[in-house]
């Protein structure tokens, strides 16, 4: 084909290779995008309760604050080797526990029941007690109570 007029010989060899333009081009194009977005998905992840929305409520009269109710004395079962107590009341199981539970959580807005274990009791009996507080309706929460003799 030398002597075709639509061949030359000094024509340039083609290119073989990748061209990278493009994954530049995508790449920028993902990483604005995700700039732009990355805020927005962090803002909606995070859930503010503002001070100033709970202080804007009225005030309350003179009326209202009398007819205010005492807060209410924290319910703490004492779980020993043997027996479980709240304020000094000995229970032997735990359903004699859950049956003065039900009542006594019934009339209670706070429904948070603590439970303190000695440190030598075993771990069936703590699940027992907090097993009573759910039968009862309550929320169970594990404390450890200081010692006050081991205070120095």
């Amino acid at each position: 084909m030398a002597g075709s007029p639509f061949h030359r010989d000094d024509e340039a060899a083609a290119i073989s290779d990748v061209n990278v333009v493009p994954l530049a081009d995508v790449s920028l194009v993902l990483l604005i995008i995700l700039l732009v977005l990355s805020p927005m998905a962090a803002q909606s992840m995070l859930k503010v309760s503002a001070a100033a929305a709970r202080a804007s409520s009225p005030v309350p009269l003179q009326t209202e604050l009398i007819t205010l109710r005492e807060p209410e004395k924290a319910l703490v079962i004492a779980v020993a080797a043997d027996l479980y107590s709240i304020d000094g009341r000995p229970f032997a199981d735990a359903r004699e526990l859950a049956a003065f539970l039900k009542p006594a959580l019934s009339g209670r807005d706070d429904r948070k029941v603590f439970v303190s274990p000695e440190l030598d009791v075993e771990h069936g009996r703590v699940v027992s007690a907090l097993e009573a507080v759910q039968e009862s309706g309550g929320a169970a929460a594990l404390v450890q109570i200081a010692d006050p003799e081991a205070v120095p």
